[in-house]
């Protein structure tokens, strides 16, 4: 018995222990991360080109916007919204309004 508990809290605190890196890593990499030049330009054969690197000399129609890289949000976050859904689905099914029925006089 208490074998199974030891191997259950180091899990459990593994666990723990990878989701607090996964969200530390994920919101640093988040509040770290300049925006990046975006570029869309048009090459000699009239192909519309969309790249974060800057176009070659030739290109035409040039045109620079700012955006940001794509950071997955952590895995906290996900399992969070998971918890959310399915506690809204079963209170959907337990608590659902039931039409009371008359009875016939």
């Amino acid at each position: 018995m208490k074998k199974a508990l030891i191997v259950i809290a180091v899990l459990m605190l593994g666990l723990g222990g990878y989701l607090s890196y996964d969200w530390h890593t994920k919101t640093s990499k988040r509040a770290a991360e300049p925006s990046i030049p975006q570029y869309s330009w048009t090459d000699g054969q009239g192909v519309r080109h969309f790249t974060d690197r800057p176009p070659p000399k030739g290109a035409t129609n040039i045109e620079e916007t700012k955006g940001y890289r794509y950071i997955d949000p952590p895995l906290v976050y996900t399992i969070k919204d998971k918890a959310v859904e399915y506690y809204k689905q079963i209170k959907d099914k337990l608590f659902k309004p039931q039409k009371k029925k008359r009875r016939k006089k």
